[in-house]
């Protein structure tokens, strides 16, 4: 095989994956996984609000160390 017949090979391998991939990024998403990923997102949405709250707002044990040795 010659250098031009592998560059010509290489391109059909590239044009072939290129076209399959396309078509693998076009497909939608199961509804599962769609819900799954949604669940997800609630979960890091609730967990970076409650985190917020939490910095915003000490709890008992911190408030309380805070009071240690204060006489």
């Amino acid at each position: 095989m010659t250098q031009r017949d592998q560059g010509s090979a290489r391109g059909d391998i590239d044009a072939h994956l290129k076209r399959a991939f396309q078509q693998l990024t076009d497909e939608a998403l199961p509804d599962r996984f769609t819900d799954l990923l949604a669940r997800l997102k609630a979960g890091e949405d609730a967990s970076a609000a409650s985190s917020d709250a939490d910095q915003t707002t000490p709890d008992r044990e911190t408030a309380d160390a805070g009071k240690v040795g204060r006489g």
